[in-house]
């Protein structure tokens, strides 16, 4: 039995994160240079303390990862 499939392009330009204080969250993914992909809003709920995160996306295989539009990564220098 074979099983028909479909190729769809899929990416995520965007994600949305709520902090205690936006601008020293803004400046802190400026300096990264990611600050174009995040999205910032206040966040109501109390929180004390660093609070950390992962993103993940999961692919059947390789060749599903497109990486032509990334840019190119550079290690930062040791110091």
């Amino acid at each position: 039995m074979a099983m028909a499939t479909t190729a769809s392009t899929m990416s995520i330009t965007s994600v949305t994160l709520e902090v205690a204080d936006p601008e020293a969250a803004h400046r802190f993914y400026t300096a990264f240079g990611v600050d174009t992909h995040i999205h910032l809003r206040a966040s109501e709920a109390h929180s004390a303390g660093f609070r950390g995160f992962t993103l993940a996306l999961t692919v059947s295989r390789p060749a599903t990862v497109d990486n032509s539009s990334a840019p190119p990564w550079t290690p930062a220098p040791r110091c």
